[in-house]
This record gives C-alpha cells, structure tokens and sequence, in this order.
C-alpha cells in the first residue's frame, strides 16, 4: 500500500468520524431538512469517493469494489444521520449505497489517471462537506458576527492545505505505477535499450493499461521469443497484423476465444499468466501492436515494434 492508497483511505475515516462527532454536536440547532440533506451529501460524497477509489484499486473484480464501497457509504450515512432521527439515517443509507454502487462501475471503466483525478474531486467534496454543518444549522442571529465568516474561511484554507498535500501524493502515486516493479528492474533495463536479446519479456501491470516496455526492436532474420507477462487480473493479449515471420517450433499460447487467425502474431495471456511465442521477423519496418480485448486498446494498450 503506498502513500496514496494511506491518504485517501484516512481521510475517508476522517470524515465520517467528523460527521458524526458534528451531528452529535449541531444535532439540536439542525432541522429535519437540513439534517437529511447532510445525511444525503457526506453518503453520496464518500459513498462515490469510495467507489472509484476501490474500483482503480481492485479493477476486474467489480463485484468485490461495489460491495465494499456501498458499505463504506453506508456507514457514512448512518454516521451522519444516527443523532438526527430515522429519516436521515435512511436518507444517508441510501445515498451511501447509491453513491458506493456508482463509484464502483466508474472506478472500474476509466482508465488509472482518470480514476485518481475523480477520486481527488470526491475528495475535496466528502472534505467541503462538513461546512454544510455550520452553514445549514440555526445559529441564533443574536450571536451572528464577523467571526461567523471567518471560521469556514479559515476552515476551507486548512482544508485547501490538506488536499493540495493528497495531489501531490497523486502524483507520486501515478509516477511509482509507471515504474517497473523491483523485481524486474534488471529485465526492463536489458530490454529498455536495444531490445535484442534471444528472449524478451513484455510486461501487463495490475490495473494499467499498458505495456512495459511499449516500444521494442528486433533485428531482421534473427530469432526471438517474445514472453507476454500477465500481472493483472484480467486477461490480456498482444497481435500484430500484416508482419512477415517464421514462426518456430510450438507456441506456448492459449488463444482468446475470438481468435484472429489471419494475424501473423498474437499471443493472450490470462490473470496472472503468460504465454510465449519463439519466431524470426522476416522484412524491416515498424509495426503497431495492441490488445485485442475490447476497451483495452482504447484506454491506451498499444505499443511499437521496429524490425531492423
């Protein structure tokens, strides 16, 4: 668990341990109305926050992010409509479940940087939030001043502070996932050059739609085994149309129930597997590969190879 995943799993805890210590405290100067609609707000806010972030986080397994993202909401909700009376604690349970529901599908469809700029956004709103309980209780106008202006003022500055502090441990986040793993530091960098070694290894990091490396070169009439490695939890594929080769001997590769049998090369690895093909590229030039498996290549799963 990095940084990141640290950040914004406590300030999700923060905030509905400030929700209810603030409906506790505001619970006599709120009004039924304004009770529900905090209720609905911090539900939905941290029931959406939740779900996208589960989402990036456990993608491909939509089922396992949606039912933990709807409890997380939920107990947001029931959190922040508890001392307030039974309507909103309904209202809160069922924005929370709502807003978990469609975080998930979203966290799981969009691609990783879009995940994590939505995760920032709900973030900022589950935080801003919690001024609705000063701004919708009944203060008695008796007692209303200048200071009313300044608390939220100087709320939001310290609130402002905290987020800016989140993105820039997004950012070294989204930069740490585009490294390669420890592990295959010393591969990476034998093929990060020139690529011409006998074997050559294409990495797929868990929920990152890309390959590492996206760009390699084969020398012409020399042989090659290209080893597709599967880190993720969905399956996925490379082909490459239209390349002259020869391939040789057995091909350790389990198609993809649509295969392409007019493709020169394609290879498909499922979760947490990989394939090899062996083959000697026969006619310089450079050829685009890509995963065949729908959304995948449109999230940006393609690549460069140069035969030289």
């Amino acid at each position: 668990m990095v940084e990141y995943h640290i950040y914004v799993l406590a300030t999700i805890i923060i905030v509905i341990l400030a929700s209810l210590i603030l409906t506790f405290y505001y619970r006599k100067r709120l009004s039924n109305m304004a009770g529900m609609a905090l209720a609905m707000a911090i539900g939905m806010n941290v029931g959406l926050t939740s779900g996208v972030f589960l989402g990036l986080l456990f993608k491909g397994n939509l089922y396992y992010s949606t039912i933990l993202s709807i409890l997380i909401g939920v107990i947001a909700g029931i959190a922040c409509g508890i001392s307030l009376g039974i309507l909103p604690t309904i209202e809160g349970i069922m924005a929370g479940l709502m807003g978990g529901m469609m975080g998930a599908m979203l966290g799981d469809m969009v691609q990783q940087n879009q995940a994590i700029t939505l995760v920032n956004v709900f973030l900022t709103l589950s935080v801003g939030s919690l001024l609705l309980f000063q701004i919708l209780s009944q203060e008695d106008k008796a007692k209303t001043s200048q200071k009313w202006l300044f608390k939220p003022v100087l709320t939001f500055a310290i609130m402002a502070g905290y987020l800016f502090f989140g993105v820039q441990q997004d950012k070294n986040f989204v930069f740490s996932k585009n490294m390669p793993p420890a592990a295959n530091n010393e591969h990476h960098h034998e093929n990060s050059s020139k690529n011409r070694s006998k074997e050559l290894t294409i990495n797929v990091h868990p929920s990152h739609y890309s390959y590492d490396p996206q760009k390699i070169i084969l020398e012409k009439n020399k042989l090659v085994s290209i080893i597709l490695n599967n880190h993720d939890s969905i399956d996925h594929d490379i082909e490459i149309r239209e390349i002259p080769l020869e391939k040789q001997g057995e091909n350790e590769e389990h198609h993809h129930p649509d295969s392409h049998g007019e493709a020169d090369f394609h290879l498909h690895a499922t979760a947490k597997n990989q394939t090899k093909m062996t083959f000697t590229p026969l006619k310089e030039g450079t050829y685009t590969f890509y995963c065949t498996i729908p959304g995948h290549k449109e999230n940006g799963m393609t690549g460069v190879l140069i035969v030289q």
